[in-house]
């Protein structure tokens, strides 16, 4: 089924059903599915073809959502951008895809200074504005409806979801109709529209969870719970929790960590939890324990995915770790073939060598994948897509080891990364902005573990002859040019950056040291 199909069928079952909600109002399937219809037909108007792209710069809401949805049903290719990010790495994602037309919240603080760098080639569209009549709001309103004149193929380009890069900069995933509905929870033999009593809260638009989240959640026939405030915060996803009854809890970095360590939440009601799922960041077995005791009746699980895997890799039950007094497997991702417990059809998963040869069980090696659910390749980037995919498997970048029970762990990235609140952080970004600071002769960047969880981004330099830095002065230096969660936050200075025999700066042993 195509992307373009599931609104419409969803809304033929459960026309009168809640679909999107927030503090101000709820909007039913028909009433959402009359919005989009009237947003495309908006698009339409504006001369919008099928395969142009369409930029979403702003934080999750109903109408960014809709905006995405219409893009989907005339068949042009919508991707969403972080707000958090700077200027510079907006501009590096627009240059990239080459969008026709942007939408934007007008209520960004850098959304003036961001328009004024598009080319006039680049048509921008506001949400929302009472200075201009042709905005989101105003289609939503006011346009006719779209009727369908063009159908997809099942292999056409469907979304494309933007992460970071190797080389500095983010580097466009594109999925195709097929390989999304091939993700967890998309089968099509489920029909659609059976779980029409599901709420699911959207934590951002974005990275994959959020794309996952809106997909799913709209094929399920379920309702999507948009929060006040982003990013979303643990106390406000507390209290979305007890004030909806929510189910099955779907959360990213250390915001599960943060939610399980809110003094409050010993006294709030979670009695509707039947199952939570964590992903993008380690979590430590004290939050894992601490999780077991907030939601005791529900099914804990941390997952393993990539943007360009696009299902799941592999999961984790925590519960089965405590249940079996197996507390050493909370260190890793679960056993890949337990995916077919949830009905999906699980990777075909190899760990291989620099030869590409099968490592032996214990060994460490490269994880790499197989299956309908992973990405076409990077947009407008034929050499990373030829580095990723290689005889029809995706090379993750994840270094990992299985044990005789069948479990992965996860022992290092072969594409040094630091993630952070489930963002990645790529190394070579920030050395690369961190080297121009007139302080600096050489730098690394690696990540190391805090105290408790997570990791930081952790920048060791070797300073020029009488010069001076600080963690005050790096941040600074990055701040305009960096998002925020790629920043640094611990320094340390060395006389001399060890090397291995090639001349390469040696990482492994700089993490030994410090």
């Amino acid at each position: 089924m195509l992307l373009s199909k599931i609104l419409p069928q969803t809304a033929r079952v459960h026309p009168n059903s809640p679909a999107m909600k927030d503090s101000k109002s709820t909007l039913s399937y028909q009433q959402l599915l009359t919005f989009v219809n009237r947003v495309a037909q908006g698009y339409i108007r504006l001369g919008i073809q099928p395969g142009e792209r369409i930029a979403l710069l702003g934080y999750p809401s109903k109408s960014l959502a809709i905006s995405e949805l219409a893009a989907v049903a005339i068949e042009a290719i919508p991707f969403a951008i972080a707000p958090e990010l700077t200027s510079p790495e907006i501009e590096a994602i627009i240059q990239n895809a080459n969008p026709k037309l942007i939408v934007y919240d007008p209520d960004l603080p850098f959304i003036d200074t961001f328009l004024q760098s598009l080319s006039s080639k680049q048509a921008p569209i506001p949400l929302h504005s009472p200075f201009r009549t042709t905005t989101i709001s105003d289609f939503m309103e006011n346009e006719s409806s779209y009727t369908p004149v063009y159908e997809a193929k099942a292999d056409d380009v469907s979304l494309i979801i933007y992460t970071g890069g190797t080389t500095g900069r983010s580097k466009g995933v594109i999925h195709s109709h097929r390989s999304i509905r091939s993700w967890s929870f998309l089968n099509p033999e489920r029909g659609g529209g059976h779980h029409s009593t599901k709420k699911s809260i959207v934590p951002n638009q974005a990275h994959l969870t959020g794309q996952f989240i809106l997909w799913t959640t709209l094929f399920e026939g379920g309702c999507l719970i948009y929060p006040n405030a982003y990013p979303l915060q643990a106390t406000e996803l507390v209290d979305i929790i007890e004030r909806e009854q929510i189910q099955y809890l779907g959360t990213v970095g250390l915001l599960f960590r943060d939610m399980a360590t809110l003094e409050e939440v010993k006294t709030r009601n979670f009695s509707s939890i039947k199952g939570v799922s964590c992903g993008g960041a380690p979590i430590s077995a004290n939050t894992f324990h601490r999780a077991a005791e907030l939601f005791p009746h529900a099914q804990l699980n941390q997952v393993y995915a990539q943007t360009e895997s696009g299902q799941f890799i592999s999961y984790l039950s925590i519960n089965e770790c405590f249940l079996e007094g197996k507390l050493h497997r909370l260190a890793s991702v679960g056993n890949p073939s337990h995916l077919a417990r949830w009905g999906q059809k699980p990777f075909k998963l190899r760990l291989i060598d620099d030869y590409g040869t099968d490592v032996a069980l214990g060994d460490i090696g490269e994880v790499i994948c197989q299956g309908e659910q992973i990405m076409l390749g990077y947009w407008n980037n034929p050499v990373d897509t030829e580095q990723a995919l290689r005889n029809g498997w995706l090379h993750t970048g994840d270094m990992g080891r299985f044990d005789e029970d069948g479990y992965l762990y996860l022992v290092d990235r072969k594409k040094e990364i630091v993630i952070v609140d489930a963002s990645n952080v790529y190394c070579g970004e920030v050395e690369q902005i961190i080297s121009q600071h007139p302080s600096v002769l050489e730098v690394a960047v690696l990540g190391t573990p805090l105290p408790h969880e997570g990791e930081q981004v952790t920048a060791v330099v070797v300073l020029k002859k009488d010069a001076s830095l600080t963690i005050d002065q790096i941040k600074l230096f990055c701040l305009s040019q960096l998002a925020g969660f790629k920043i640094p936050t611990r320094l340390v200075i060395e006389d001399v950056l060890p090397r291995t025999a090639v001349g390469k700066i040696n990482k492994a042993e700089i993490r030994r040291r410090i």
